[in-house]
């Protein structure tokens, strides 16, 4: 089975820097750049041991979500933070030229060189969440985002999470949580774009794991990948009790 995946990790929201011409905007702003709204935390970390163990190429973003979300499509209300759609649209589109489209571009590259493999792409975007959002709690640690009308998705995505549910069954593990994995974003725009031959899953992780410390994150990382693996028919499947 393995050898009909063609692997591909992005990560979207992995950094919170800002280009220098940029730096003023968010003067007295640092903690909001340090925030969940500046980046994911933790998410770079996954995105790199998911490509580890896979195999994958990663491609991901420095800059700040709070400049351009690299996860909204052009037009989307939410595409501009703040403190950026208010600024002229010249000064917009060179935002978008210099902090989002090489991102989008470079993906779409990639997909299209691993699709001439005649492999299906099995693209895991890597982001997290924060815990608590408002008044809300996130009663989840691991969330698998697809789109639940497509089969292939759909069966990848409950083959996954059964792995790592082997692998500590104390995780709290939801599908389609804490979004949906239909909504505006990268994975969607790329199942328009590339049809059946491409498998889009987003993948959020608590950040309770990367605020628990280098221990804490590797150790969910580890199993991620490991999960990955198994779900990937690269390593033995784990059968739960009561199925066997």
């Amino acid at each position: 089975m393995s050898d009909c995946w063609a692997p591909l990790i992005t990560c979207e929201h992995a950094g919170n820097a800002v280009p220098p011409g940029y730096l003023p905007l968010f003067a007295g702003r640092e903690d909001l750049l340090a925030s969940h709204r500046g980046y994911d935390l933790g998410a770079l970390a996954t995105a790199e041991a998911l490509a580890r163990a896979a195999g994958a190429p990663l491609l991901s973003v420095d800059f700040t979500r709070l400049l351009a979300d690299h996860n909204r499509s052009i037009g989307h209300p939410r595409l501009f933070s703040d403190i950026t759609k208010f600024l002229p649209r010249r000064t917009r589109l060179e935002i978008l030229a210099t902090c989002y489209v090489p991102h989008r571009e470079a993906v779409i590259a990639k997909v299209t060189a691993l699709r001439a493999t005649d492999r299906c792409v099995l693209h895991i975007a890597s982001h997290s969440f924060t815990p608590r959002l408002g008044d809300v709690v996130r009663h989840c640690d691991v969330g698998f985002l697809y789109d639940p009308e497509r089969a292939a998705e759909k069966t990848f995505c409950s083959r996954w999470l059964r792995e790592l549910r082997c692998l500590d069954g104390d995780l709290i593990l939801r599908r389609n949580y804490p979004y949906r994995g239909v909504t505006d974003g990268l994975v969607t725009a790329l199942r328009r774009r590339f049809g059946e031959a491409y498998l889009g899953v987003e993948l959020e992780v608590n950040q309770r794991f990367a605020r628990g410390g280098e221990e804490a994150l590797a150790s969910i990382n580890d199993h991620l990948a490991e999960a990955l693996l198994r779900a990937m028919g690269r390593e033995t499947v784990c059968v739960p009790a009561g199925e066997a």
